[in-house]
């Protein structure tokens, strides 16, 4: 789960972000904070995240309001948390209608700590149902003790491995091996078709098929092969 935070107050960032990687390295669980800033324009030019720390009263043009109600046009399913001292603007989300996960009131600073970790495994409880909907945008798997969502079209193809009960997910510049069955992936997207008894390909990464070779060839360069009978399911 990719987290960003946008607090003007340094000392609050500082104390924000390290509340997270502290209990990110403790539960291995792969939230990664993906960038801190004090400035939300960098927040707006940057990818999408999962989750987002807003401070509301940021000392910018672009208030954290108005820096939560871009984030949530662009991405309805996010979660977006409130850091702020001034409990009153609360109210204020709901006229944005920002639909906020939570808010946190910063006052006592252990207390702070607390509700950033509670609020924080909701949002990672929420990521992870997100997943297992198995969206046709995205697929979920876990390895190496991390759960990750996997947009489709960052899928070249899904590999049998050597190893006992493991195949092997190919993107463009990253091979995952995690432990799983080739077959339920089979029907993840209309895009995935199994061509051999090994592989699983996603035709929107094909570059071209080779019929006579019986060799799949991907746009990054990589192949895999196809069944005499199987391939024929690929123009």
């Amino acid at each position: 789960m990719k987290v960003i935070i946008c607090e003007d107050n340094v000392v609050q960032l500082e104390h924000i972000k390290k509340t997270i990687k502290n209990y990110a390295m403790m539960e291995g669980n792969g939230i990664e904070i993906v960038l801190t800033t004090t400035n939300p324009n960098e927040v707006i030019t940057y990818e999408k995240a999962d989750c987002y720390f807003l401070d509301i009263d940021l000392n910018h043009e672009v208030t954290g309001l108005m820096l939560g109600d871009m984030i949530r046009q662009r991405d309805p399913l996010c979660s977006i948390i409130f850091v702020t001292t001034h409990a009153e603007m609360t109210y204020l989300t709901f006229m944005y209608k920002i639909a906020a996960l939570d808010f946190i009131i910063k006052d006592h600073t252990g207390m702070l700590q607390q509700k950033i970790l509670t609020t924080l495994k909701v949002a990672y409880e929420k990521y992870i149902q997100i997943g297992q909907q198995q969206s046709p945008s995205q697929i979920q798997i876990r390895a190496n003790g991390y759960t990750r969502n996997i947009a489709i079209q960052d899928i070249y193809f899904f590999a049998a491995s050597p190893k006992l009960h493991k195949i092997i997910l190919h993107l463009e510049n990253e091979h995952i091996e995690f432990y799983g069955r080739l077959k339920d992936f089979k029907e993840a997207h209309t895009s995935m078709y199994q061509c051999h008894k090994a592989f699983i390909v996603n035709k929107q990464n094909i570059e071209f098929v080779d019929h006579k070779e019986r060799v799949v060839y991907f746009k990054n360069g990589e192949t895999c092969f196809a069944s005499a009978r199987l391939i024929k399911g690929l123009k």
